[in-house]
């Protein structure tokens, strides 16, 4: 059977929940960028945030199902004279698990790779299909060595947020908050990296993830009503 459990036991389940909460923001950003984008289709920006949002949902369900398949466990217990043996069995295929695992984390690298490339204008097709490659790469050898993947969305993240902290409107108080909303996501990858030392780090690295995710709501939410008002 195929283990990669990071989650101590109280916690399982939980990260599931905050999860689906990622899911929903996400979508709702999706949404409000292709709105935007109809409206505006000179700015193909908002259509790349669109697609970059769509597919951090999408890997977020895969990423819930792999947990599924994790935590969706039997607990079996044999008892010989005075000794007691428990053993767990994941009742999963390999297979199942590692194409739900690969999609996660591809498509999770996919889509921080759209939103870093939104502010890089000397992209071109080939350089694209060069990152893409890499990514590729990157996700079939994160499955073995999982810190790799969270490396790899650090790098990322950190290069994403760089670009907000630097290019933000210093009077736009929402492109600030969503600088800072990155950063808090930046840092919850930087302690995934470390979950392989104590299972603590993973539910440290969630419940950062969560902030960083209901500050990107806070943003989305006012920039809703900004755009009501006008």
């Amino acid at each position: 059977m195929f283990w990669l459990v990071f989650s101590p036991k109280w916690f399982y389940g939980k990260d599931i929940v905050i999860d689906f909460f990622s899911i929903a923001v996400l979508s709702l950003i999706a949404v409000f960028s292709l709105k935007y984008y109809k409206i505006n289709k000179k700015n193909k920006n908002y259509l790349w945030f669109a697609i970059s949002f769509i597919l951090l949902s999408i890997s977020f369900l895969f990423k819930i199902l792999t947990n599924f398949t994790i935590y969706y466990n039997i607990v079996d217990t044999k008892k010989l004279g005075f000794f007691t043996f428990s053993y767990r069995t994941v009742v999963t295929s390999d297979i199942l698990f590692s194409l739900g695992f690969l999609f996660y984390i591809l498509l999770t690298l996919l889509g921080f790779f759209v939103l870093y490339a939104i502010y890089q204008k000397k992209y071109n097709k080939k350089d694209i299909l060069l990152e893409i490659y890499f990514i590729i790469i990157i996700s079939y050898f994160s499955i073995s060595k999982y810190f790799v993947f969270h490396m790899t969305s650090f790098v990322f993240l950190a290069l994403i947020t760089f670009n907000y902290f630097k290019n933000y409107p210093k009077k736009n108080k929402n492109s600030k908050i969503l600088a800072w909303s990155f950063l808090i996501i930046t840092i919850s990858q930087l302690i995934f990296i470390f979950v392989m030392l104590t299972k603590l780090f993973y539910v440290i690295a969630e419940v950062i993830q969560l902030i960083g995710y209901i500050v990107l709501l806070t943003v989305f939410i006012k920039v809703v009503k900004n755009a009501k008002k006008k």
